[in-house]
């Protein structure tokens, strides 16, 4: 049983324009109005004040509608409805297009709140207001071009040449990372993971520092090189 009702709600929908999905933005509409107050805004069009005295989002669409959203929250729950089931992993949503009839019941107070671990990034020493949910690459700009940094990790640094470091949380371990050649983990775990991309080894560089766990209140840090 949830623990709070909701008052303003805010539902973020993908820029998809299929058929499905725009029936199931209305149907969501439809579902949160007969309830609540609430206001919609396309993903594609989010600012940090159409999240003010907001109590609930909603997102309607897949993962990447899900992600965007998250950036701008703190402590607000978010729930994810996958709207094309068939062409949508939708890892991080809770419900799908058949499954519409679940949100009248959490509207109504019936749910559980499910925490998931996100990345805080400082760049040049000042931290980035936005959280990462699923992971953070440092790299080339065009990650076709090497990229040269310095890696410091448990107190060992090494210069690498590569193509660039991915820090995976458990909520996005199943995605980029996974496809890199990571191992998955549950997004309960507090910690994150990281791997080094394709790592240059030859005469001068021979890297041994290719992948890590950081702990919850460790840091790892990656700096340029010349």
């Amino acid at each position: 049983m949830g623990f709070k009702m909701f008052k303003n709600i805010l539902i973020v929908y993908s820029e998809k324009v299929s058929e499905t999905h725009l029936d199931v933005v209305g149907k969501i509409k439809k579902i949160v109005e007969e309830l609540y107050s609430c206001k919609s805004v396309k993903s594609t069009d989010l600012q940090a004040s159409l999240f003010n005295n907001i109590d609930l989002v909603l997102t309607a669409g897949g993962d990447g509608t899900f992600i965007r959203a998250s950036h701008f929250l703190k402590n607000t729950p978010i729930l994810g409805v996958n709207s094309e089931l068939k062409v949508s992993e939708g890892a991080l949503t809770s419900i799908s297009e058949e499954e519409l009839e679940i949100l009248k019941e959490i509207l109504s107070g019936k749910y559980k709140i499910i925490q998931r671990q996100r990345a805080k990034v400082a760049r040049n020493n000042v931290i980035l207001d936005k959280l990462a949910l699923n992971d953070v690459y440092v790299g080339s700009l065009n990650q076709f071009h090497t990229s040269k940094y310095i890696i410091n990790f448990k107190g060992e640094e090494e210069e690498q040449r590569s193509s660039g470091v991915l820090i995976s949380s458990g909520s996005g371990s199943n995605a980029w990372y996974k496809s890199a050649g990571g191992q998955p983990f549950s997004f309960k775990e507090k910690k994150l993971k990281f791997l080094v991309r394709e790592p240059f080894t030859g005469r001068i560089f021979k890297p041994k520092i290719l992948e890590g766990e950081i702990l919850e209140n460790e840091k790892s840090a990656v700096r340029a090189s010349s």
